[in-house]
């Protein structure tokens, strides 16, 4: 069974006889049950009624009830005002978390894109290290190579040292073999020995050619070898830059990528604080309802405490007014006994 007008009027009767205020909890407490909407309900009749209970005049109680409204009127504007000073300063802060989410995503898009551009960057020097490798792979081969041919060569300028050499010996022996015969036929021998110290020069000029043929070739070798060894040199150094600067791109990209989780994070604490702001403000609205509501509590009871010094106020007159006709009659009485005397 619900709270009924007797419940509530029995509950305040006690709480204004114990010299306590009648208000929504105290009536609750008492009553130990019902709702606040029907209880403040009860308790609105209850004091509507309270007037004719203490059978206040009619001008007392006209004025108590104009009091009283005005007072709600006054407190029911002044709690509109503050609740949409609140709603605005609400809609203000959704607006500015709105505007604060916005700059966020652009400024998240920007860093993924400025982490795809580097990865982009990224993927570039690593096809460019590629091509470097390729290229310094060629580059040894092709210094191989020359290295195989300039020991070729080599083995060639030996073997042909070795020719001339037996050469040389083979023309000593036939020389000594000549001079064995010169017995027989000297003017014969002669010539044949000059004809072989003809061959013997012819062959030491085409060898003395041959070596300074092989000799260019050599010297080409080392020109080919010393340049293929300086394009290494030049090919590491840029692979090295190439690496460094790699190197500074994964640094770049780690560190964007760090920025982001850090923005992200901040974000998110923003967005946490912002809510928290919020409720905090919606707690505050909640207060300064209550605050509001109690006000007005307290406007009814002093309309109330106002009432029932009226009452009694009257209740004075009415004996000072009855003591002045008690004295009058006295000192009639009085006046009456002297004159008798």
């Amino acid at each position: 069974m619900g709270v009924t007008l007797a419940d509530v009027t029995r509950a305040a009767d006690q709480l204004i006889a114990e010299g306590e205020r009648a208000t929504l909890d105290s009536v609750r407490r008492i009553l130990g049950a019902g709702s606040p909407g029907t209880v403040n309900a009860l308790l609105k009749q209850y004091f509507q009624a309270l007037p004719g209970r203490l059978k206040l005049p009619a001008p007392i109680a006209t004025a108590a009830a104009e009091l009283y409204d005005q007072v709600r009127a006054t407190a029911l504007k002044e709690l509109t005002s503050e609740r949409a000073a609140q709603e605005k300063d609400m809609a203000d802060e959704r607006a500015r978390l709105a505007q604060d989410r916005r700059d966020f995503e652009a400024e998240r898009g920007a860093v993924h894109q400025r982490v795809a551009d580097l990865n982009g960057e990224l993927d570039r020097l690593r096809e460019q290290l590629k091509g470097t490798n390729a290229k310094l792979v060629a580059t040894e081969k092709e210094l191989a190579a020359q290295v195989t041919r300039a020991t070729a060569a080599e083995s060639q300028l030996r073997a042909v040292d070795d020719e001339r050499e037996r050469s040389a010996q083979k023309h000593a022996g036939d020389l000594a073999r000549l001079r064995e015969q010169a017995e027989g036929s000297e003017r014969h021998l002669q010539g044949r020995i000059e004809e072989q110290k003809t061959q013997l020069q012819r062959l030491t000029q085409d060898r003395e050619r041959e070596m300074a043929t092989v000799t260019k070739q050599a010297a080409d070798l080392e020109i080919s070898v010393s340049e293929g060894s300086k394009q290494i040199a030049s090919l590491r150094a840029e692979l090295a830059t190439t690496q460094r600067d790699l190197a500074k791109r994964q640094e770049a990209v780690s560190s964007a990528e760090t920025a982001l989780a850090r923005a992200q994070d901040q974000a998110t604490k923003d967005q946490a604080n912002k809510q928290a702001d919020l409720e905090r403000a919606r707690g505050e609205i909640e207060l300064l309802s209550n605050q509001a509501e109690q006000h007005k509590r307290d406007r009814d009871e002093a309309i109330r405490e106002a009432g029932k010094l009226e009452g009694r106020l009257t209740a004075l007159q009415g004996q000072l007014a009855e003591a002045k006709a008690e004295i009058t009659r006295l000192q009639k009485a009085k006046s009456v006994e002297a004159s008798g005397n």
